[in-house]
């Protein structure tokens, strides 16, 4: 959901990029994700924006608003939409965590997924490969440098007044505190 793109996200896109020999990575901010139910987003239009500042100056790096309309959105159904554009298996690979593709099995449609995407696994030093590979699926497994940053635990850092620098862009960073993003939330009143 990139709520916020974080430094990690922009680490494992530049490894993709160098060990999947990828032309072109796309960032997709989801409008509403049908697993982040348990709170609030930050509105989609604030999300792209980051997502923009973040990728800024790499000609490498895309936005695509595939999944930005109201309604919930699937991985299945954006990798169909590709599909339809002509991006076949060969042309057109998913960028995961290896956490996320061990819980892929749960996801809307994995069959398609794996039919239509080559999945290009993250994983950090030392951890497993997750869940067993479907038969037929391509997936590239790539060791990651990066450290533990998260959205949330960025999220959380913004609420207490902490520092974020080199956890986001700076312009990210800039327009997060602009936005008051994140901000702790004063107590309602009795």
């Amino acid at each position: 959901s990139f709520d916020p793109i974080h430094t990690g996200h922009l680490i494992l896109a530049e490894r993709a990029l160098d060990f999947a020999g990828l032309d072109r990575v796309l960032f997709i901010p989801t409008a509403k994700p049908p697993h982040k139910t348990e709170r609030a987003l930050s509105p989609f239009e604030q999300r792209c924006r980051m997502v923009e500042l973040a990728i800024e100056g790499n000609e490498r790096f895309g936005l695509s608003l595939v999944e930005g309309g109201g309604d919930s959105s699937y991985t299945w159904q954006s990798v169909m939409r590709f599909a339809a554009d002509g991006y076949g298996r060969d042309r057109l690979y998913l960028l995961v965590g290896s956490d996320s593709l061990a819980e892929m099995a749960g996801w809307r449609r994995p069959d398609v997924i794996f039919e239509h995407a080559t999945i290009v696994a993250m994983r950090r030093e030392g951890t497993g490969r997750g869940a067993p590979v479907p038969a037929g699926a391509a997936v590239i497994f790539i060791e990651t440098c990066a450290t533990s940053i998260s959205s949330s635990a960025i999220r959380a850092l913004v609420a207490e007044g902490r520092s974020i620098r080199y956890l986001v862009p700076s312009a990210v960073e800039r327009y997060i505190r602009q936005q008051r993003l994140y901000a702790a939330r004063a107590p309602e009143a009795p």
